[in-house]
Order: structure tokens, then sequence, then C-alpha cells
């Protein structure tokens, strides 16, 4: 509507409408046009979490869909509270985060009492979502003993935690503070204890 009123007033014959007033009108009304979109990004890179800041409540209370080979079920950061967090987002087309499933639930499994492994599917398709559903209740029928919750894709964590490439791993500390952003290259052992005791992490901020 706003755009086919820009159009109307530009096709105004010249005595009915003078060029000055055109002049004046036209970048008002461009702006009027322009500023949902501007403020449309805006607000999506303000949500954006930086290293160091604390995990709002919003995604704390955000609900997630957990896949079983049986059923789904809800759950939420909040559900793990106190604990230390690593949040890895994966698709079933990339090969490191197909490796490092395996890796992480172990890590997972070894420190249950104080690190909680989210794994939450990267699709961004309506047919890739019905894909990876089907993928991962096919992926721990055959691998019956994980205890990491698998998780579909939810779009408050991709608007606050954004990327381009995966695999990609949210550490967050037992205190709620967004401890780092990183890829496959820095899940090791000696950096999940150190996200568990809270001690200072020195990784490589991965760039989207």
């Amino acid at each position: 509507m706003k755009i086919k009123m820009l159009y109307v007033v530009m096709a105004m014959p010249w005595p009915i409408f003078p060029r000055f007033l055109i002049s004046i009108l036209f970048p008002l009304l461009l702006i009027l046009v322009l500023t949902p979109y501007y403020a449309s990004a805006q607000e999506s890179l303000s949500t954006a979490i930086a290293v160091g800041q604390k995990i709002p409540e919003v995604i704390r209370k955000a609900q997630m869909i957990s896949i079983s080979p049986y059923g789904e079920q809800i759950i939420s950061l909040s559900d793990f509270r106190g604990k230390a967090i690593i949040i890895d987002f994966w698709a079933s087309w990339c090969s490191p985060c197909l490796q490092n499933m395996p890796i992480l639930d172990s890590l997972h499994r070894n420190n249950n009492a104080d690190l909680q492994v989210i794994m939450m599917n990267a699709s961004s398709s309506k047919d890739g979502y019905l894909k990876e559903r089907k993928f991962i209740r096919e992926y721990l029928l055959q691998h019956p003993a994980f205890i990491t919750p698998i998780v579909l894709k939810n779009d408050v964590f991709r608007q606050y935690f954004g990327f381009t490439i995966v695999p990609h791993y949210v550490w967050i500390g037992a205190d709620g503070i967004l401890k780092a952003i990183t890829d496959h290259t820095d899940l090791t052992s000696v950096n999940i204890s150190r996200l568990i005791s809270g001690e200072k992490m020195e990784l490589t901020v991965k760039v989207k």
C-alpha cells in the first residue's frame, strides 16, 4: 500500500504537484516505506548475545521439542539451571557434526552432574524440518545408549545465536553467562572441564 502511494505521488502531473514539493516529499515517503524493514533488521541485530553477557530469560524459558524414537518431550534451558550448558547446532548433512555427536554425548555422560548438552537441529526449511525429525528418530534407534537431548529447530535460539555454518557450539556457564561460541575444533575434555569449573576460557570466537 505504501509503495503504491509512493508511485502515485511520483506519477502526478507537474502542474498539479510542483517539482519542489516532490523533492521534499519523496525522501519523506521513502523513509516511511523503508523504516519497518530497517527496524526489523535493527531488532535482529540487537537480540544477538555477545560473549560475556547473561543469557536472557526469553532464552532460558523458550520451549524446545526433544525427540525420542517413540515420542516428543518439551524441555527448556531453565530445566538445567545450575549446570554448564553446551548447545550444539548441527545438521544431518554436516560430517563434522555427525562425527562429534557421540563425542559430545560421551562428554555429557562423563560429566552428567555438572554439564548439560543439547543438540539442536539447524534445518531452516519445512521440508528439511520433517526430514531431520525422521533422521533423529532413526539415529537414536541405532544409538540406544544416547542420553543427550536432540531437539528440533527453534527460531528463538537461532535469532539469538545466529549462524550460517555448522557445527556451531554455544558455551554457557553454570552462572548463566555466555562463555564462548566456537566451531568443533575447541571441543575438548580440557575445555569442558574449564567450562564446568568456571575457569577463564580463551577460545577462538567462531565467525558465523
